[in-house]
C-alpha cells in the first residue's frame, strides 16, 4: 500500500484515482457511506505543518459561514491533518462541478461569469475580515513577498540568463512595481486565496465554487483580482472582463492598478518555474515573456 492507501483508511476512506498532481497530489477518496472526498498529498517542503493547519483552519471557518468552498475534514482521532512515512495529507468535501478551464464561455457569459467572481472575491474578503487575527502561520504575499530580495515565489529577475535583457527589464519592473506598491493609500490587506485562476474555480455565475488554497497568504485584496485576470492579459476582451470583475467586487478600483496587480502576478509566476521546469523548457520562456512584456505595458519599464 502507498502513503496514500496508508493515509485514506485515517478517514475511514479508499483511495479511488489520482485527480491531478501539482503543488499537492489529489485522489479522489472513497468514504465508507459511498460518498467521495478529496484527499491531498501535500508537496513536501512546500508548506510547514503549522502553515497547512491554518488554510484548513481558515477554509473551515469560511465553509462554517456559507462561502463555496471545501470543508476540510477531520481523522478518526478527530485531527485535520494525517502523516504517514514522513508525508502530510489532509481531505476535504468533494465538490461536483466543471473547472472555468474547461469552459468555452462566449463574451455574455465570460463577462457574467467575472462579475459573480468579483462577487466571490469579495464575500472571501469581507467574511475573512470578521474572523479577526487568523492564519499567522500563512505566508505573505505583501511588499516583500512580491517585491522584496527574496519573493515568495523566486527571485522573477533572476530567471533569464545572466546576459539576457530580459533580465534587467524584469529587474527594473521589481523596482518601479515596489515602489508604486509603497504609494499606495491604506490598500485592504487580508488573508487572500492567491491563486484564482480558471482551473481554480468551479460552477456557474448562479453558483461558483473556489478551491485550492494552498497558496493562501496575507496580502493585498486585489491581488485576487489580479491574478484571476493573468489567463487573460493579452486577449482583446481583458477590459470587459476586468470591469465586469470590479463591478461585481464593488469597489472603486481603476482598471490601471488592477492591471498593475495582474502584472505582479505574472513577474511571481516568472519566478515560479525556478526549480520546477527547465531554463530551456519553451514553457519557462513563456512565463518569462508574459511577465516582460506586462511589465512594459504596465509599469512602463
Amino acid at each position: 500500500m502507498t502513503p496514500a492507501d496508508h493515509a485514506a483508511r485515517r478517514w475511514g476512506g479508499t483511495v479511488h484515482r489520482l485527480i491531478s498532481h501539482r503543488e499537492n497530489a489529489v485522489y479522489e477518496m472513497r468514504l465508507p457511506d459511498g460518498s467521495k472526498a478529496a484527499l491531498r498529498h501535500h508537496r513536501p517542503g512546500y508548506q510547514s505543518l503549522a502553515s497547512i493547519a491554518d488554510e484548513l483552519a481558515w477554509t473551515a471557518g469560511l465553509a462554517d459561514q456559507g462561502f463555496p468552498c471545501p470543508r476540510p475534514l477531520t481523522t478518526d482521532s478527530d485531527d485535520l491533518l494525517a502523516t504517514e512515512d514522513g508525508q502530510v495529507f489532509s481531505a476535504v468535501t468533494w465538490l461536483d462541478g466543471t473547472p472555468l478551464a474547461a469552459q468555452n464561455l462566449h463574451d455574455a457569459q465570460r463577462q457574467s461569469t467575472f462579475a459573480a467572481l468579483g462577487r466571490l472575491l469579495s464575500d472571501l474578503h469581507r467574511l475573512t475580515q470578521g474572523m479577526g487575527n487568523i492564519g499567522a502561520a500563512r505566508p505573505s504575499w505583501d511588499l516583500d513577498g512580491l517585491t522584496g530580495p527574496d519573493p515568495l515565489w523566486g527571485r522573477f529577475w533572476d530567471t533569464p540568463p545572466t546576459n539576457d535583457p530580459r533580465r534587467q527589464k524584469l529587474a527594473a519592473a521589481r523596482d518601479t512595481a515596489r515602489d508604486w506598491l509603497k504609494g499606495l493609500k491604506s490598500p485592504v490587506q487580508c488573508l487572500i486565496h492567491a491563486d484564482a485562476l480558471a482551473e481554480n474555480i468551479l460552477g456557474t455565475p448562479e453558483s461558483l465554487w473556489l478551491i485550492d488554497f494552498d497558496d493562501c497568504g496575507h496580502g493585498y485584496a486585489l491581488y485576487d483580482l489580479g491574478v484571476a485576470l493573468t489567463q487573460h492579459w493579452d486577449q482583446p476582451y481583458l477590459p470587459d472582463i476586468a470591469a465586469a470583475l470590479v463591478d461585481g467586487y464593488g469597489a472603486n478600483v481603476s482598471p490601471d492598478d488592477l492591471y498593475k496587480f495582474m502584472t505582479l502576478r505574472c513577474l511571481a509566476s516568472a519566478g515560479w518555474v525556478q526549480g520546477r521546469m527547465a531554463a530551456d523548457d519553451p514553457r519557462t520562456q513563456t512565463y518569462v515573456d508574459r511577465a516582460v512584456a506586462c511589465a512594459e505595458r504596465h509599469f512602463g519599464v
